[in-house]
């Protein structure tokens, strides 16, 4: 059987369609990844966030992860909870500075390790420079958007 070539109107030729497709094998082995911790990828995200700007307030994680307050302030209060993040006095009455605990950086970091763990199936057909280039061209697509 002979392969045809994709025309311009054919979906194997669209980016955003091969992303969405890697992104949904990703993210299904991060789910499964993540299950002993009863915690999403989303959550990860809002872990790391915090570790990478100590002090961070709630409001601006919530901005960070495009979610209203209402969400940012359950998300924060189920870290909270769950012994991960720690609510400090903030730069005002209102706030509150957010900081890993140091039961939080230790499970980051064995959920980052899971999901490194969990991705390395989808890329092992991609040679360490292919997947390093991989990582280089997704940090140019995505970076104008980080910068708003």
């Amino acid at each position: 059987m002979t392969q045809s070539v994709p025309s311009d109107d054919d979906l194997d030729t669209l980016v955003g369609y091969q992303l969405q497709m890697a992104r949904l094998q990703l993210s299904e082995a991060a789910h499964t990844a993540l299950a002993p911790y009863g915690i999403s990828p989303a959550k990860v995200t809002a872990l790391a966030l915090v570790r990478a700007q100590p002090g961070l307030d709630q409001s601006a994680l919530g901005r960070a992860l495009s979610i209203n307050r209402a969400s940012a302030m359950k998300l924060v209060n189920l870290l909270e909870e769950r012994g991960l993040v720690e609510r400090r006095p903030g730069r005002n009455l209102r706030s509150h500075a957010l900081h890993l605990t140091i039961e939080g950086e230790a499970q980051l970091r064995d959920m980052i390790g899971r999901l490194r763990a969990s991705e390395a199936p989808l890329l092992a057909t991609l040679s360490k420079a292919e997947r390093e280039t991989l990582l280089r061209l997704l940090h140019r697509l995505h970076a104008p958007l980080s910068s708003d």
